[in-house]
């Protein structure tokens, strides 16, 4: 039985998504909790496939795998409770054979979170210019043969829970850095570096590479998926290990900016401006 499987991770403790010898991969914890729990024998039998790779550091909320487990049942209800607690299966739906999570998710949606106030009308306005189709070499990391035109459905910047800008981006397919580099363009319109214009000039004539933005703050929200799920059995120890690892940080970040003894902003400023300076000015 073939399996769609909706899951989530939190990419910080993760060398990327994809399998790679003697690092830590979301793929490859996922196939050590399936041996673990009986669901496959080993990586082959699991036959575990992506709708799209995510670098180091980049998070997941609902992305989506399939996997050919030899006992569904197992799968199913322990999944779970062997995975570690930084990846959970959110959901799952039997799918045919020839599903292939690459092909089957429709438009795709990232966000990427802001961790400081930044000018978000100034950033809505660049966003809207991303809409449509457009050369995005200059955004990305380009691999050689890649076609470098992707059409963008959606592109805002609002303001999260927390009051801090938000970027979300939707597309059928993405190239390698393209939603980090065009966070980083927007986070320098943001500080009031350069005017939203910029990323005009860009999509027009891309003579340079914009900075990408930290991928700490990259999400891969959500897939467009023509299939009815069921829900998985979730472990509290999740929300618990994800509570304490945003404590820590907040923790970190007020005893960094005390030792300080000055204002942040301008050193934010300082970093972004160097960040996209070195790049505009090639």
């Amino acid at each position: 039985m073939k399996l769609a499987v909706v899951v989530g991770y939190f990419g910080q403790g993760f060398a990327g998504s994809q399998f790679q010898p003697d690092k830590r991969t979301v793929e490859g914890e996922f196939i050590k909790a399936g041996i673990s729990c009986g669901a496959w024998a080993d990586a082959k039998s699991a036959s575990f496939r992506t709708a799209g790779r995510t670098d180091k550091g980049v998070s997941a909320r609902r992305q989506l795998v399939s996997v050919t487990p030899e006992n569904p049942k197992k799968f199913i209800e322990s999944m779970n409770f062997h995975l570690p607690p930084d990846i959970w299966c959110v959901e799952y739906a039997e799918v045919d054979d020839d599903f292939y999570p690459r092909y089957a998710a429709g438009i795709r949606t990232y966000r990427y979170l802001f961790p400081y106030p930044l000018d978000i009308s100034l950033m809505q306005q660049a966003a809207e210019t991303f809409v449509g189709v457009h050369d995005f070499s200059g955004f990305s990391k380009m691999e050689p043969g890649r076609d470098p035109v992707r059409t963008v459905t959606s592109a805002k910047v609002f303001a999260g829970e927390n009051g801090l800008p938000v970027f979300e981006v939707s597309a059928k397919s993405f190239l390698w850095n393209m939603v980090r580099g065009m966070a980083g363009i927007l986070e320098a319109v943001g500080l009031g570096l350069t005017p939203p214009e910029t990323v005009t000039e860009q999509l027009t004539a891309p003579t340079w590479r914009v900075h990408p933005a930290p991928a700490g703050g990259l999400i891969f929200w959500d897939a467009e998926l023509n299939l009815s799920f069921t829900p998985m059995r979730q472990r509290t120890a999740v929300k618990r290990q994800l509570a304490a690892q945003a404590k820590e940080a907040r923790t970190t970040a007020a005893a960094a900016e005390a030792l300080m003894e000055c204002g942040i902003d301008l050193f934010l400023t300082e970093d972004a401006g160097r960040n996209y300076g070195s790049f505009i000015n090639r």
